[in-house]
């Protein structure tokens, strides 16, 4: 099963800790929403800082693009733009978790900015959402990680 039959058929709901580029430390809330029968599922996160701040927030729609591989489309708080991310990875170990890496670039262009999110989905049922960055000229590194539990609405 892939991420997104995984997504749409699970809990909609979830929220945890994580921490930011910054090593501040946030709370992280993930609403999973199936559309059209669970073809795509429309992400809502937001990630929180102690204070009540919102350090970030996106709303992404995740669907099989034309070239049959996972795409995700997120609109973040923090771009001007919509940058597509394609599934570059994915991976599933039974009984421990799968995962999917979209990436918007090669990580290795510091031509450009470059992201890529992962998605994780424990056995338990938490689920790990991740942003990877890097600048024009910079460094492509891990920025913010966050995992949360199924929370009852």
């Amino acid at each position: 099963m892939n991420l997104l039959n995984l997504l749409a058929s699970g809990p909609t709901t979830f929220h945890g800790e994580g921490i930011n580029h910054e090593q501040e430390k946030f709370n992280g809330a993930l609403r999973v929403q199936p559309i059209e029968g669970g073809i795509a599922v429309l992400l809502s996160y937001t990630a929180t800082l102690k204070t009540g701040a919102v350090m970030h927030s996106e709303s992404t729609l995740l669907g099989m693009g034309a070239d049959e591989k996972l795409s995700l489309w997120p609109v973040m708080s923090e771009l001007p733009v919509v940058l597509p991310h394609t599934e570059v990875t994915s991976k599933t170990e039974p009984g421990r978790y799968t995962l999917a890496v979209f990436a918007s670039g090669p990580r290795d262009d510091d031509t450009a900015f470059r992201e890529e999110i992962t998605i994780q989905i424990n056995e338990e049922g938490s689920i790990v959402y991740s942003h990877a960055w890097g600048l024009p000229g910079g460094q492509f590194a891990e920025r913010s990680s966050c995992t949360m539990m199924p929370h009852s609405a």
